[in-house]
């Protein structure tokens, strides 16, 4: 009996390794964008989407690294950063699916004041990915606030239909 490994058991731990570098990789890219709101990096914060990437929230609906770019640099998002703002993930449900993954989570927004910080805003939140040659790269991120409305449930429960 030979101590190398079979094929089949090195396709398997291959299949292994891939989904955890995909996990991975999936999770920085969440992470990755509250860095990119607060430092007002729209470079950074565009090259997560995909060209027909959307970003839709109860705030805006933006499509394309190009209007990603310009909220980012807007006022609006200027003049949060400028008072101190931290987006904040929470460890989303994260599904890989072949070349597409979905998550979803939850988000919290603070900002400095001069009591302290306070929530500005409390998410829900539900991604999409596809893998490109450039790798993963976001096609749909829905952000609604959690104000006991049906549109931050409905976000919330895809966590557990994870195809969509």
């Amino acid at each position: 009996m030979s101590d190398e490994p079979s094929a089949e058991r090195l396709a398997a731990l291959e299949a292994r390794l891939r989904l955890v570098e995909d996990q991975l990789e999936l999770h920085r890219l969440i992470n990755t964008w509250g860095l990119a709101a607060d430092t007002g990096n729209a470079e950074a914060a565009a090259s997560l989407f995909a060209d027909d990437g959307v970003l839709e929230s109860d705030l805006s609906y933006l499509v394309g690294p190009d209007a990603v770019r310009s909220m980012i640099t807007s006022d609006g998002q200027q003049a949060l950063i400028e008072q101190g703002s931290a987006h904040i993930p929470a460890f989303p449900v994260l599904e890989v699916h072949g070349d597409e993954a979905s998550a979803s989570g939850y988000t919290t927004v603070f900002r400095h004041t001069e009591a302290g910080y306070e929530i500005w805003r409390v998410s829900a939140n539900h991604w999409t990915f596809r893998r490109t040659p450039e790798g993963w790269r976001l096609t749909k991120r829905t952000n609604h606030v959690i104000d006991g409305g049906t549109e931050a449930l409905e976000l919330l429960a895809k966590a557990f239909d994870q195809r969509g």
